[in-house]
Order: structure tokens, then C-alpha cells, then sequence
């Protein structure tokens, strides 16, 4: 059953609306082999914020500390409070960066979300939340937004 719900939520992830990966140059004097998971996750999350930023949208917070759980960056597009998911990878070995978002971690997102929500609610018309994947390759890497997986 573990397999199917996977599946399904892959099938879902991959009708989401997602614009072609950008490829991002990767910031000079870093060597990507050589960062720590810890670090390459902090890579991941700030091209992605970036990346946001770059297309309009206003970041309201990153890495927010919430209950038993962290939510990546909180943005607002226009009138939609967005929670937005980062998977970094290095390596596709253990499958694209976007496939660690499974039916479990959309749950606990949702959750913290809500609890979010009862503390700091900024203006907003809608809600949704979005995956950013993000493959770093030697020299480039590549992301992927997925929207409104949940």
C-alpha cells in the first residue's frame, strides 16, 4: 500500500503545474561535492528564494521553526500564502529530488501549515503548497518548481 500512495502521489506531483527546470550557474568558489547535506540544503533553499524573489513573489520567511517541524520559505504570490517545500540532490541515485515529497511529508506540511497559521497569519486570499526540486550538478544546477501539490 506504502508503494501505491507513493505512486499516486507522484502522479499528482507530475500534473501539477510545473514550468521547465531553470538552470542556475552555481555561485562562484563552490564546489558541490565538497558541501555537507546541511549545506546543500542551504544552497537549495536560497537559489530557490531567489528564484521566487526573481519572479515577483514576496518572501515572507524561511526555514520557520514550527512545533516539531521547519516550513523551507513562506512567500506570498499575489494573494496566495504559498508553503513551499525544498528537496535538494546531488545525485539521482535515490530518485529526483521532488519523489522525497511523499504522502506523509504532504500531510505534516499541512499540519504545520495550520499551526503556522494560528500564530502568524499575514493577509492572503488562498493557500497553497509547493515543491521546489533542485538537482546541483558540478557546475549548474537545475530547479524545478511544482505547484500546488497539496
Amino acid at each position: 500500500m506504502r508503494g501505491d500512495a507513493r505512486r499516486t502521489m507522484l502522479g499528482r506531483m507530475n500534473s501539477a503545474a510545473a514550468a521547465p527546470p531553470h538552470l542556475i550557474p552555481v555561485p562562484p568558489g563552490i564546489r558541490i561535492a565538497r558541501l555537507s547535506t546541511r549545506e546543500l540544503g542551504r544552497l537549495g533553499e536560497d537559489l530557490a528564494a531567489d528564484h521566487l524573489a526573481r519572479a515577483g513573489w514576496q518572501v515572507i520567511d524561511r526555514n520557520v521553526r514550527v512545533g516539531r517541524g521547519e516550513l523551507d520559505i513562506i512567500a506570498l504570490e499575489g494573494a496566495t500564502l504559498v508553503f513551499a517545500e525544498v528537496k535538494t540532490r546531488r545525485t539521482l541515485l535515490t530518485g529526483v529530488p521532488q519523489a522525497a515529497v511523499t504522502p506523509e511529508k504532504v500531510r505534516r506540511l499541512r499540519r504545520l501549515a495550520g499551526e503556522y497559521l494560528l500564530h502568524s497569519a499575514p493577509p492572503h486570499r488562498d493557500l497553497r503548497i509547493d515543491v521546489l526540486a533542485v538537482f546541483a550538478a558540478p557546475d549548474v544546477c537545475s530547479l524545478e518548481h511544482l505547484r500546488a501539490v497539496a
